[in-house]
């Protein structure tokens, strides 16, 4: 039962703004996440980031530095990019 700890649950946290963009964003790196069966703390440990800040990302918080999202995002296989509306 110990594997159990150490895989990613798939669990739905609440959103941590009202933001639709950034609860997007978040969204689609959890979900990322959790399709590679990497759990937060590698990926925030490989991306140079806390487990805290990768959460916050993860549910949509507001006040991330961009260059830690990007970071976070690069080392899930994800880009950053803008588009028009």
């Amino acid at each position: 039962m110990a594997d159990a700890q150490h895989k990613p649950r798939n669990k739905q946290g609440k959103p941590a703004s009202d933001d639709p963009v950034l609860i997007a964003l978040g969204e689609q790196i959890a979900s990322r996440r959790r399709t590679s069966g990497r759990l937060q703390q590698d990926v925030a440990d490989a991306a140079g980031v806390s487990r805290s800040t990768l959460h916050t990302i993860e549910h949509g918080g507001s006040g991330v530095r961009w260059e830690k999202v990007v970071a976070v995002a690069g080392e899930l296989g994800l880009k950053v990019e803008f588009s028009d509306k």
